[in-house]
């Protein structure tokens, strides 16, 4: 074995053994598209490694919101353990909802690639951590309102009262537990038509990757109503004008990343979760809680937000968590 592919399986065996906690006997469905297929294989070995029942699953490149194809959405619902190294997130898709209320544990891997699994990122102690990502969330969870403010130039707030926050710690040894690999965040999606004020994009975005030229959004009663910028801006909203549904408009969520290895480097899956940083998303929010359906997910990183809780609680200052937090 080369030098590259031991690094891979020392980052492939963090998710399968300390992250999916697999065991003996367990059946392991690595889902993936023609793209991410090396490391489909490498997870598998690491699977095996522990003694798992391993079926890799090869589908064609998805679009943003699709669902996978029936085999394998069937598949998934039989599955203990499912792993998605694919080009575009299955955490949204109604495939991977299922499976988790039949009991998958799933752990996404969304735009991933072979060196994501050297990152430092991928191998930090996801344990150690997990009781400060957890302060926040119940913090998320018991608050009225969220404000989120950041030196761009955002300042978005909303109600959330009633909302459960998601507390994605990268720990996924519960039945139905779903998490992103290397992504540690706390999200919560707003209650419908609250959310107010503005959105400046200048991490990283959906489809679109590292920005270059911030992207200002204007958002009233829920929905963004404005979307100014240089080129990115427009390709946001050609992304969302081809969707024909107001629904994708709509303000579906808003989080902290918390992985404090992650960075911003244009891969989903480790910028939502890059430390001294927040994202907020437009479009479907019901694989989070929400109600709000639509046919895609927009995810939106924003640089070292400050997010105050119920207009007094400064949970998060600067990207910096504001209460206990061990870093891994």
């Amino acid at each position: 074995m080369n030098m590259k592919y031991m690094e891979m399986l020392k980052g492939a065996r963090n998710i399968v053994t300390t992250c999916a906690n697999v065991q003996q006997g367990e059946n392991v469905l690595i889902v993936t598209d023609t793209t991410k297929v090396s490391l489909a294989q490498v997870l598998a070995i690491a699977a095996q490694e522990r003694g798992a029942e391993v079926t890799i699953a090869i589908m064609s490149v998805r679009k943003l919101g699709e669902e996978p194809p029936k085999p394998i959405a069937s598949a998934m619902k039989v599955a203990d353990v499912i792993i998605t190294p694919t080009k575009i997130t299955m955490y949204h898709t109604k495939a991977r909802v299922e499976a988790c209320a039949q009991g998958a544990r799933v752990l996404t891997l969304s735009g991933a690639t072979e060196e994501i699994l050297m990152r430092e990122a991928m191998m930090i102690d996801f344990q150690r951590q997990k009781p400060g990502v957890e302060r926040i969330g119940e913090a998320f969870t018991k608050a009225k309102k969220i404000r989120f403010t950041a030196p761009g130039g955002t300042d978005l707030e909303a109600d959330i009262e009633g909302r459960i926050a998601n507390v994605d710690t990268g720990i996924c040894h519960k039945p139905g537990e779903c998490m992103g690999m290397p992504l540690v965040e706390v999200n919560v999606p707003p209650l419908e038509n609250t959310a107010k004020g503005v959105i400046v994009v200048d991490g990283s975005a959906s489809l679109l990757g590292i920005i270059r030229e911030p992207i200002k959004i204007v958002v009233e009663e829920g929905k963004a109503v404005e979307i100014t910028g240089e080129g990115q801006a427009e390709e946001l909203r050609n992304i969302l004008e081809e969707k024909c549904n107001p629904n994708v408009y709509a303000i579906a969520e808003i989080a902290v990343g918390l992985n404090p290895k992650s960075k911003i480097i244009g891969v989903l899956t480790e910028d939502e979760s890059a430390w001294r940083t927040g994202h907020i998303a437009l479009g479907d929010n019901t694989s989070l809680g929400g109600v709000n359906q639509a046919p895609i997910h927009i995810d939106m990183i924003i640089r070292k937000p400050t997010i105050i809780l119920d207009d007094k609680f400064v949970v998060v200052k600067d990207g910096i968590p504001q209460v206990e937090f061990k870093k891994g």
